[in-house]
């Protein structure tokens, strides 16, 4: 026999409207909060990441001309959407067997003011000294929010500002 207190409790024991509004209302204060953060990072991540893949291929062209390798000189070709590594006195002059194309993604772009001798977009670097036709500044530019510098200096240290 079921007394009458038990089917009140029975009756009582879901959420309630109120109690399901503020559940809903909470995640969706959380959700406001946390995408534009997580977008913030997701710029921060491909910016830091692309940038620091561009450094290390300026250095392997660096690197490799330091070294001699193949008694060539190498040098990197940067373009908005690309840049290439390559192995020869210039872009023009490379062979083209030893070229490795790394392609931006469509929101990144890059953006020049180098000051030298050669192509405006080509940094070549000169063999057993590993000196650079080109100083100054590499700007890798994201579409939505963000830009990361990288400077070359006469020396041909390479580094993010």
């Amino acid at each position: 026999m079921i007394l009458q207190g038990e089917l009140k409790d029975k009756k009582n024991s879901g959420f309630t409207l109120i109690e399901l509004l503020i559940v809903i209302s909470v995640t969706v204060i959380l959700a406001v909060i946390v995408v534009p953060i997580y977008n913030n990072l997701q710029v921060s991540s491909q910016l830091n990441e692309n940038s620091s893949q561009i450094i290390q291929t300026i250095r392997i062209a660096k690197e490799r001309s330091l070294a001699g390798l193949n008694d060539q000189q190498h040098g990197v070709k940067l373009q908005t959407d690309r840049y290439i590594l390559y192995q020869g006195s210039s872009y023009s002059l490379r062979d083209t067997d030893y070229d490795r194309e790394i392609i931006f993604d469509n929101i990144l772009s890059l953006s020049l003011s180098l000051n030298g001798t050669g192509e405006i977009d080509d940094i070549n670097f000169s063999i057993g000294l590993g000196m650079p036709n080109k100083t100054g500044t590499i700007d890798l530019i994201h579409d939505v929010k963000g830009t990361r510098g990288i400077t070359i200096n006469e020396m041909g240290i390479i580094k993010e500002e």
